[in-house]
C-alpha cells in the first residue's frame, strides 16, 4: 500500500496501461494498491477516513523525497515506530516538544494512531498503516515513509516524502528537525538488527500498555500470513 496527497483520482500502471485500484479521501489522501485482489479501503482501514477528514492535506505542498537503505529488516523498523519506550532516551529534541510521559497508542483494524499526552490529543497526527507505511503531521509539516523489503532480509529501502507550506530557511529548519528524529531511529534499528542477527535478543513478553502497537502489528502480520 502507498499513499500520496493529490487531486487526481485515477492512477495508471504505465507499463500495463491499466488503471490501478485507488481510493482518495475527501481531504486529499490518495491510497493505491498493488493488486486487484486487495480489499476495499473501508474494509481494510475502517474508521480512518473519518479521522483524516479533520485535516486538509491538499493545503500542504510537496517539497522533496528521500530514499536510502537501512541495515535492518522492515519489521525491525516498524516495531520501533509502534512503541515509544525508547523516545525519552533516543529523541531528546522530540520529547521536548512532545513529552512521552502519557504516550499511548490507539489501535484499529490495520492502522494505529499515536498520542503524546491527554492535553495534546489534537496537536500532531502520527499514524501507522499496516504493514509498512507511516504518516507524521507535526511541527508545521508532514512526512510519510514506507519501509520496503529488499532481497536481503537485513536491509530495507526507506522511501520518505516531505510536505510543508514553508520554503527557504523555515523548511530547512523543519527538515533538519524531522531528519534528526529519523536518523536517531535509523541508528537504533541498525543496532537492534545486528543484535538480532547475532542471537543477542530472545523472545519475551511485550508490555500490554506501552507496547500495544507492537502487539497489534504482530497480530495483523500473523493473520495476513495465515
Amino acid at each position: 500500500m502507498s499513499f500520496h496527497t493529490s487531486f487526481h483520482r485515477n492512477l495508471i500502471d504505465m507499463k500495463q496501461g491499466t488503471e490501478i485500484r485507488s481510493h482518495q479521501t475527501p481531504t486529499g489522501l490518495l491510497f493505491s494498491t498493488i493488486t486487484s485482489d486487495a480489499p476495499a479501503f473501508e474494509d481494510y482501514f475502517p474508521g480512518l477516513e473519518e479521522l483524516v477528514g479533520e485535516y486538509d492535506f491538499t493545503a500542504i505542498p510537496y517539497r522533496q523525497p528521500l530514499i536510502y537503505q537501512g541495515k535492518y529488516n522492515w519489521k525491525t523498523m516498524m516495531d520501533g515506530f509502534q512503541e515509544c519506550l525508547h523516545c525519552q532516551f533516543a529523541h531528546p529534541g522530540l520529547t521536548k516538544m512532545y513529552p512521552p510521559t502519557s504516550y499511548w497508542v490507539d489501535n484499529h483494524h490495520n492502522w494505529s494512531r499515536h498520542f503524546t499526552s491527554p492535553d495534546k490529543s489534537s496537536d500532531g497526527l502520527f499514524l501507522y498503516f499496516f504493514p509498512n507505511t507511516c504518516l507524521n503531521l507535526y511541527n508545521g509539516g508532514m512526512s510519510s515513509f514506507r519501509v520496503c523489503p529488499t532481497l536481503k532480509p537485513g536491509v530495507s529501502r526507506m522511501e520518505f516524502d516531505y510536505y510543508n507550506q514553508a520554503t527557504g530557511q523555515k523548511f530547512k529548519d523543519y527538515y533538519s528537525f524531522v531528519r534528526q528524529v529519523a536518523d536517531e531511529d535509523n541508528d537504533l534499528c541498525e543496532l537492534a538488527q545486528a543484535n538480532l542477527e547475532n542471537g543477542v535478543y530472545v523472545e519475551g513478553c511485550l508490555n500490554p500498555e506501552k507496547e500495544s502497537g507492537v502487539i497489534r502489528k504482530s497480530l495483523s502480520l500473523s493473520h495476513s500470513i495465515d
